[in-house]
């Protein structure tokens, strides 16, 4: 029997972990906006912003531990592991945001942009007046993949370890965690339980009412109903003074707006003095530092050194095992995307039962899978499939599903008086429209699938190790973590994200790029 003392535990603990995954999240967003706006609007902008997307993203979380670590604790010891376990759930979280937020500016009309500025909207009145509508259906479509991942990795981000430094952060995955680790499994089912009805709670009073307010932002030509929500008396103020019809001296706010515009492009002329002082500033701090270069260098070189050719196996069989998984992912997604598309009834039984799912820190049940698997005979190959699978399946669904909700009304109206249904249907009105959606999904997926091999390809618990036979590059990092061997982990980190940026620049980038031409193309015509 539970006693209440340990029902206090996770609760406080489940209310400790939400408060991070909550700041993360909202620092998610507002990262979001600003690269996503400025990569979409802006070709030189995007030629650096987003391979640097890029590359943070296909570097996996875990390899962010000693950075992460050392550098808030030297920033604030008392609160540098919690800003460490902060910046680490927000890098689990952000990225599937950051792109849908850039291809929703990339997709984005041109006539409403030369509308803004024969309007002469300043760039606070253009930011609420058209890029927040135009982004605000995708953020809300990827807010609950964002918390799914949040919570894969939340277990690693409550309990950072490397080599022999442990720093345990208290929330329901360091909770979860002891109860595995002492054996108490009706406590860690307890647990597992109050996660899940966090999550519903989550996104019924919360996610599901922000993608059902984000419906009426949809570039339509033909009036869509949309369901009130109870949000909508939340943001309702907030609407109300950025409003035209409702705000009182509403010239004086763009004129505010205008001269703020006009200050900035003052300023710029400082920008470059001013980046030159902070680099100066920033050069005398870490003086200290330089003359550790050369030492870094030589562990750099060594750990390179000790990777040797193997490298190209070890990213082979990884590449193999996160396409694999991919694959197996859209022969569900996309199938069922389809199936609940303009069906409110079947969609509002169907999403929640996912998200449900998706409530469910893989990072908790990953030991019980492969234990199950081992216990079956089965090769650990199939355990670490289903791992990657678990890290991966709910990026591709929600922003898939954001595509398809994306569709105008008016097309699907087309398509039902011309008769097109089944596979005509999918031909020529789904797949062009979800295509950048299912490009930018691949992306994300591919990012995230490289985070899950840490954990899928080598899991330790407890001194019990399960390994794939086979190389991995995840495998490696995971086996230089255990060991705090820094030049393995750097080195390894390293070859897997130049490996994944060079991938996203050669196929995925050209991809979403023929992608939105198209579409552009077919809304022109």
């Amino acid at each position: 029997m539970l006693d209440s003392s340990t029902l206090i535990v996770i609760l406080l603990g489940l209310m400790a972990s939400w408060a991070r995954m909550g700041v993360a999240l909202v620092i998610s967003i507002l990262f979001s906006l600003g690269v996503g706006i400025a990569a979409g609007m802006s070709r030189v902008l995007e030629r650096v912003i987003i391979p640097v997307l890029d590359i943070l993203q296909s570097i996996p979380i875990l390899s962010f531990f000693p950075l992460a670590l050392y550098a808030f604790v030297s920033l604030n010891p008392i609160l540098g592991p919690e800003l460490a376990a902060i910046f680490l759930i927000f890098t689990s979280q952000v990225w599937n945001i950051a792109f849908g937020v850039y291809e929703a500016v990339r997709v984005m009309p041109g006539e409403l942009l030369e509308v803004s500025r024969a309007l002469n909207l300043g760039a606070g009145r253009r930011f609420l007046n058209l890029y927040l509508p135009i982004t605000f259906p995708r953020i809300a479509a990827n807010l609950p993949a964002s918390w799914a991942n949040g919570l894969y990795f939340l277990v690693a981000s409550e309990i950072i370890s490397v080599g022999g430094m442990r720093v345990e952060l208290f929330g329901i995955g360091s909770v979860s965690a002891g109860f595995i680790i002492s054996g108490r499994y009706l406590e860690l089912l307890v647990s597992i339980v109050a996660v899940a009805v966090a999550v519903l709670l989550t996104n019924a009073l919360v996610f599901l009412p922000l993608i059902r307010m984000s419906e009426r932002y949809r570039m339509e030509e033909v009036p869509v109903e949309v369901p009130r929500v109870w949000l909508d008396r939340v943001f309702k103020p907030l609407k109300d003074v950025f409003s035209h019809a409702y705000l009182p001296g509403h010239r004086e706010l763009a004129s505010a707006f205008s001269g703020i515009s006009s200050r900035m492009g003052e300023l710029r002329r400082y920008l470059w003095p001013l980046i030159g002082v902070v680099l100066l500033t920033l050069t005398l701090y870490l003086s200290p530092l330089l003359s550790n270069i050369p030492t870094g260098i030589g562990m750099m070189l060594d750990g390179f050194t000790r990777l040797g050719v193997n490298v190209f196996a070890m990213l082979g069989f990884s590449v193999l095992r996160v396409a694999a998984a991919i694959l197996l992912t859209l022969l569900w997604v996309i199938p069922l995307t389809v199936l609940i598309h303009g069906r409110r009834i079947l969609e509002s039984m169907v999403v929640p039962l996912l998200q449900l799912g998706a409530s469910i820190p893989a990072t908790l049940i990953a030991p019980l899978i492969m234990d199950m698997v081992s216990s079956w005979g089965a090769p650990i190959e199939l355990g670490a499939l289903i791992i990657i699978i678990l890290g991966i399946q709910w990026y591709l669904f929600f922003i898939i599903y954001g595509g398809f909700k994306s569709i105008p009304s008016e097309e699907v109206m087309l398509c039902d008086a011309l008769g097109i249904k089944g596979l005509g249907r999918f031909r020529h009105l789904y797949f062009p429209r979800i295509f950048p959606s299912l490009v930018t999904g691949l992306i994300v997926a591919m990012g995230g699938g490289w985070n899950t091999l840490i954990i899928a390809e080598r899991l330790e618990v407890e001194g019990r190790v399960w390994e794939v036979a086979a190389p991995g590059i995840g495998k490696t990092i995971s086996l230089a973590i255990s060991m705090g061997d820094i030049p393995l982990l750097a080195s390894a980190t390293i070859a897997m994200a130049t490996f994944i940026v060079l991938l996203n620049r050669l196929l995925w980038r050209r991809l979403h790029g023929i992608a939105v031409s198209k579409l552009r193309v077919v809304e022109e015509a």
